[in-house]
């Protein structure tokens, strides 16, 4: 029996065995891409997020100064009312509209000044292709827009005779990260001390 080869090819079971594994592994690689490109995004929209927050604490400093260098400017004393804003603290959901966050406000972060208008604008589902997909402040024609961010204050009446009263300035924002099903919350509590 020379010339007959005693090697015998793979058999189909083999095949199959080899291409299910191929697939499982090739599954568990881009799942754990996709997961990856998805976290990246978050940390991205968390960091601008941040900024777009630490621009609108420091516009409220901002007008705080104005005013104790100027009592007679007007910024101050429109966000730095004894009436509390009204809030939003409903679980799992970002505010559909300027009624959920009534007497909120936003800083326009270039003047230092309250925006005055209709600078709130809900972050949707992603359908609509000018939202933005993260919690922002944009400035159309001219005036500030806020995407799902916006201003909360409380007053503080201090009863002590030293220590002047205090406003709490609650910088929100709420947004839809990539790939979840539930939104993002941070906000950022500013406390500034009644100048007059």
């Amino acid at each position: 029996m020379l010339g007959i080869s005693a090697d015998r090819g793979d058999t189909i079971i083999e095949v199959l065995l080899a291409i299910t594994i191929f697939s499982m592994v090739s599954i568990g690689a881009m799942t754990i891409m996709n997961q990856g490109t998805n976290a990246s995004q978050r940390a991205l929209e968390i960091t601008l997020v941040r900024q777009e927050i630490d621009a609108q604490a420091e516009a409220l400093r901002a007008a705080q100064q104005a005013y104790t260098s100027n009592p007679e400017a007007a910024t101050w004393a429109e966000i730095a009312q004894p009436t509390p804003s009204g809030g939003f603290d409903e679980e799992g959901t970002c505010p559909a509209g300027p009624a959920d966050i009534d007497d909120s406000f936003i800083m326009d972060t270039r003047t230092a000044t309250k925006a005055l208008g209709s600078w709130f604008k809900p972050i949707d589902d992603g359908t609509d292709v000018d939202t933005p997909p993260y919690a922002k402040v944009r400035y159309e024609s001219g005036e500030p827009r806020a995407y799902s961010m916006w201003i909360e204050r409380t007053f503080h009446n201090s009863s002590a005779a030293t220590v002047p009263d205090s406003y709490e300035f609650i910088v929100k924002a709420c947004w839809y990260g990539a790939g979840l099903s539930v939104p993002l919350h941070i906000e950022t509590s500013v406390r500034l001390y009644d100048p007059s």
